[in-house]
C-alpha cells in the first residue's frame, strides 16, 4: 500500500512540475506564427495580381495591408475573383496546422503547400511559368525561415512584377541590399532555453507514467495468467466431452438424449467464452462431469424430427453503395475517399456512379439547391472538376453534356477525365 501511495505522489509531481509555465512566451510564438501565415496568404494574392490574363482589371500589385480585413479590401478595389475565399481557406488552414501540429516547420509548410496548390497546380499549372512565380516561391520560404528564425519579427519579400513593367530605380536596390540584418536577442536565447527545460520535463513525466504502467501490469500479470489457465482447463475438458457426444450422436438408439445434452454443453461454452470477455475476474462457470449412460433402444423415429433445426442462422451482409455524393473536388485533381457521403444533401455538389472497384463517373446535381451553392462561387466548387463549354452564369441551371471518369488510388478518387459541363 505505501509502495503504491509512493508511485502517485511521484507522478504527480512530475506532472505538476511539467504545468505550462512558458505560457506567455508560447503565446507571443503562436502570434509570430499567425503572422507568418498571414504573409504567404498576402504574398499569394499579390502573385495572383501579376496573372493578368486571369485577372485584367488588376490597378494596383501591392498590397500595404497588416491584417486579413485590408487584405479583402485590396481584393475588392482588384477584382481578383475567388481570391476572398481563398483567404479564409489559408486561415482557417493555418489555424489549424498551428494548433494540432507540434511542429511550427511542419504547420507552415503545410499552409505554404496549401497556397501553391491552390494557385499553381491543377488547372493553373501555367502559373509556374510567370516571371514572378519564383520570386513567389522564394518570398514563402524566407518569411517561414523568418518566422522560425530569432529575429523579431516577419518580413515578406515584395512580389516581382513581370518584364514589361518599368524597372525600379538603381538606389531602391542598392537600400535593400544594404537592409541590416537582426541578430538574436537575449530574450530569444532566454526562450530557447527555457523551452528546452520544458521539452526535458516532459519527457521525464512521459518516462515516469510509461515505468508506472509497466508496474501495474507486471503485478497483474500472474492473477490474469492463473485465470486464463482456469479458463482454459474449463474449455478442453467441455471440448472434449463435446467431441464424444459429437460421436455418439449419430447412432440411431440414443439420438433424441445426447442431442438435449449437447446442446446444454454448448449453451455452457457459450456462457464460459462470454463471462471470460465480460467478467475476467468473476469465477469460472462449474460444468460436473457426469458418465453417460447407455440408453435403451427407443422406437424408432424419423432421424429429422428428433434434430432441432435452424440451430444457426447465416448473418445477411451489407450491400455495397452503388452511389457516392461529394460537396467539392476537396484535393484539386480528385475527391477524397473519406470525405464521400452515400447519401445526397443540400450542399452535394456531385453525383459519383460507381462502375467497379476502382472505377467512377460523375457528374453536377440536378439539385436545384445544389446548383444554387455551385452558382454561387463557380471557382470554387466546379473549376476543379469540371470543364465549360460556355461561360458562367448566375441565374442559369447547369446540365451535364459529357460525364466525368474518376479511378481510386489509394484514398483518393483521382480525375481522369473532367465532366464537361454547359450553363444553360
Amino acid at each position: 500500500m505505501i509502495c503504491q501511495t509512493t508511485r502517485w505522489i511521484v507522478l504527480l509531481g512530475v506532472l505538476l512540475l511539467n504545468r505550462p509555465a512558458f505560457a506567455q512566451n508560447d503565446a507571443e510564438y503562436r502570434r509570430k506564427l499567425d503572422q507568418a501565415a498571414f504573409l504567404m496568404t498576402k504574398a499569394t494574392v499579390e502573385f495572383l495580381a501579376t496573372d493578368a490574363q486571369t485577372f485584367p482589371n488588376v490597378k494596383s500589385k501591392q498590397c500595404a495591408c497588416d491584417s486579413y480585413e485590408g487584405l479583402k479590401d485590396f481584393i475588392a478595389q482588384n477584382d481578383l475573383v475567388g481570391a476572398d475565399k481563398l483567404t479564409d481557406d489559408a486561415r482557417k488552414r493555418a489555424a489549424q496546422n498551428i494548433a494540432q501540429i507540434n511542429q511550427p516547420r511542419t504547420a507552415l509548410e503545410g499552409v505554404k503547400d496549401f497556397l501553391v496548390q491552390k494557385v499553381a497546380t491543377g488547372d493553373r499549372i501555367t502559373r509556374q511559368t510567370l516571371p514572378g512565380y519564383p520570386a513567389f516561391q522564394t518570398a514563402l520560404d524566407g518569411i517561414i525561415t523568418s518566422a522560425l528564425g530569432a529575429g523579431p519579427a516577419v518580413v515578406a519579400s515584395p512580389q516581382p512584377v513581370a518584364a514589361a513593367e518599368e524597372d525600379a530605380p538603381a538606389d531602391s536596390i542598392e537600400n535593400i541590399e544594404k537592409t541590416p540584418v537582426t541578430t538574436p536577442s537575449t530574450t530569444q536565447s532566454n526562450w530557447n532555453a527555457m523551452d528546452s527545460f520544458a521539452l526535458i520535463l516532459s519527457i521525464l513525466s512521459l518516462v515516469a507514467v510509461a515505468f508506472l504502467a509497466y508496474l501495474v501490469i507486471k503485478n497483474q500479470k500472474p492473477q490474469q495468467s492463473a485465470r486464463d489457465v482456469q479458463f482454459d482447463s474449463q474449455l478442453a475438458k467441455l471440448s472434449d466431452r463435446i467431441s464424444k457426444l459429437e460421436v455418439r450422436k449419430n447412432q440411431t438408439n440414443d439420438n433424441f438424449q445426447l442431442n438435449a445434452q449437447l446442446e446444454a454443453l454448448e449453451r455452457a461454452v457459450r456462457l464460459l467464452e462470454q463471462n471470460r470477455a465480460e467478467k475476467p475476474a468473476a469465477p469460472a462457470v462449474k460444468v460436473p462431469l457426469e458418465v453417460v449412460k447407455p440408453v435403451q433402444e427407443a422406437p424408432t423415429e424419423p432421424e429429422t424430427a428428433a434434430r432441432p433445426s435452424n440451430r444457426f442462422r447465416t448473418p445477411t451482409l451489407p450491400s455495397k453503395p452503388t452511389a457516392l455524393y461529394a460537396r467539392t473536388a476537396d484535393l484539386g485533381d480528385g475527391f477524397s475517399a473519406g470525405g464521400l457521403l452515400t447519401t445526397p444533401e443540400r450542399d452535394t455538389v456531385f453525383d459519383i456512379s460507381l462502375q467497379g472497384d476502382t472505377q467512377a463517373t460523375y457528374q453536377v446535381s440536378e439539385n436545384a439547391d445544389a446548383q444554387r451553392l455551385a452558382l454561387s462561387d463557380p471557382y470554387s466548387y466546379l473549376n476543379d472538376a469540371c470543364e465549360y463549354l460556355t461561360q458562367p452564369n448566375p441565374n442559369s441551371r447547369i446540365r451535364t453534356e459529357q460525364v466525368g471518369r474518376l479511378t481510386l488510388q489509394g484514398d483518393k478518387w483521382k480525375i481522369t477525365e473532367k465532366a464537361k459541363i454547359r450553363f444553360i
